[in-house]
């Protein structure tokens, strides 16, 4: 069976660095697990790997769509599942790395994302709501139907609450049952693929400073600039990258209602959070081999090299 590691970790864990250094010794290619990261011309806020930080690793699902496009876990899942094939072809390994848990679930597990006839006016009624009673209020419509789903989704994620809602009002099963029957069903089923998956684990507090770090390092390289210009399009509310962290942190300054130094401090925040819901999903709902991050990059991929070779 085809072995895949898996390299993932909450956001400035040092996931790129380690995946490539893996991928030199390993003779592998790199496919990019995040969600954001898909997008072409969102280089800066997705901390997307520089040319010259791949030292010549090929990465794939990297600028495969436009910030308008829609763009599915079902896509990423099947476009993955293919690419995994095309890089095997070559005689070349491969190596998963990214923080979107749910990509990372829906490869690993062959997630079913079958979903039911979407009824427009319903989707239409619950994008109203927020619009006009705001997301908090549509959040707690979703904690009433579907508390567990709740837990998993971040209140500005009106994409996907909308959709959870959807889900438990028309429909016998909750999608956190839902979730929970997918979990059961892989357990039965052998994979095409032995995925091996390893999480990098650092230090609270050393993450939340390279958070910082990094948020100032794309104040240098332009965050505001690309942030303007996906305000500058007027894209739907529901729209991912209207919801991504990264960019709608600065459309107060952009209004005229924040100082870019307040816009600044709540994209580190922001992130911080983020970063501990990234751990949480790791931690409840993959089977991982937990790395120490404080370790240089070459202990962690002579570790990873022993752990698969055994």
């Amino acid at each position: 069976m085809n072995k895949v590691i898996c390299i993932v970790g909450p956001t400035a864990s040092g996931k790129t660095g380690l995946s490539i250094e893996l991928a030199k010794k390993y003779n592998a290619e790199i496919i990019s697990a995040d969600s954001m990261q898909i997008y072409k011309g969102l280089d800066v806020g997705t901390a997307k790997v520089t040319e010259e930080e791949a030292q010549g690793i090929p990465h794939h699902i990297i600028d495969v769509c436009n910030v308008e496009d829609k763009f599915s876990v079902a896509d990423f899942q099947q476009m993955c599942y293919d690419k995994i094939e095309e890089i095997h072809s070559r005689g070349k390994n491969v190596i998963i790395a990214g923080g979107t848990g749910l990509y990372v679930n829906a490869v690993v597990y062959n997630m079913n994302f079958t979903e039911e006839e979407i009824d427009e006016g319903f989707r239409k009624e619950l994008e109203n709501i927020a619009e006009t009673k705001g997301k908090e209020y549509l959040y707690n419509m979703l904690i009433e139907l579907d508390a567990e789903s709740a837990k998993q989704i971040h209140m500005n994620n009106v994409k996907r609450v909308i959709r959870a809602i959807e889900i438990a009002k028309k429909t016998d099963t909750l999608k956190s049952v839902h979730m929970q029957k997918e979990k059961e069903r892989i357990g039965t089923e052998k994979s095409k693929y032995d995925f091996i998956v390893f999480c990098i684990e650092q230090e609270r507090e050393y993450l939340y400073n390279r958070i910082n770090l990094r948020v100032d390092l794309m104040l240098k390289d332009g965050i505001v600039e690309e942030a303007k210009k996906v305000y500058d399009m007027k894209l739907p509310q529901d729209n991912t990258c209207m919801q991504a962290i990264g960019y709608k942190e600065f459309f107060p300054y952009f209004e005229g209602k924040c100082t870019l130094e307040e816009c600044v401090e709540t994209l580190k925040k922001e992130t911080r959070h983020y970063a501990k819901r990234q751990m949480t999903w790791f931690n409840n709902k993959l089977d991982t081999i937990k790395l120490d991050g404080s370790k240089p990059k070459d202990e962690l991929v002579e570790e990873i090299l022993r752990y698969i070779n055994s």
